[in-house]
């Protein structure tokens, strides 16, 4: 069996600990080494300093869509928002494109709502090729926990940032320059 940890990478950690970020500046550098680099992110959208829903944005071509609002969709209700179905498309889109790493931000309750989306995260992560996936620290879909079991695994926190971005290179030093 070959060692998962080599091509994957599981980051996790509190609501902004810098997850994203990391994500980001792992994806720039494996970019800057010439690898293709595709998938999703997942950023919160704020309006005069309150949080008001969530975009599905593909890395690739920078193409963004509504993932949930707080108003204005018409899926399921998680929290405060409701999930925006049309989502689906662009995100399922942008995790079958043929690229050397796919990088997921992020697995959450959000994302695992849109059975679609669900099942395209699922497929990248069992690809076979390399990945970056950040997931939510109460993750708890047994079939993401087994995708991700094996990975090299980074908890994000405020005060460990670098220490975490130190693991990151450590895992990235496995991809040659």
């Amino acid at each position: 069996m070959r060692d998962q940890s080599l091509t994957c990478l599981a980051i996790t950690g509190p609501p902004g600990s810098g997850k994203s970020t990391l994500a980001r500046r792992i994806a720039e550098e494996l970019r800057r080494r010439g690898l293709r680099v595709c998938g999703i992110s997942c950023p919160d959208v704020r309006e005069g300093g309150r949080r008001v829903g969530f975009v599905v944005e593909d890395l690739e071509s920078g193409e963004r869509a509504w993932l949930a609002r707080v108003s204005g969709c018409s899926g399921p209700r998680v929290g405060r928002y409701r999930l925006c179905p049309e989502a689906e498309d662009l995100a399922v889109k942008a995790l079958s494109k043929d690229c050397d790493v796919y990088l997921i931000d992020e697995i959450g309750p959000m994302e695992l709502r849109l059975p679609r989306l669900r099942e395209a995260m699922l497929r990248a992560l069992r690809s076979g090729r390399p990945f970056i996936a950040v997931h939510h620290l109460k993750l708890r879909d047994p079939d993401f926990l087994e995708a991700l079991r094996g990975c090299e695994r980074v908890l994000v926190t405020r005060e460990g940032r670098e220490e975490s971005w130190e693991r990151a290179l450590a895992w990235l030093s496995r991809f040659s320059s």
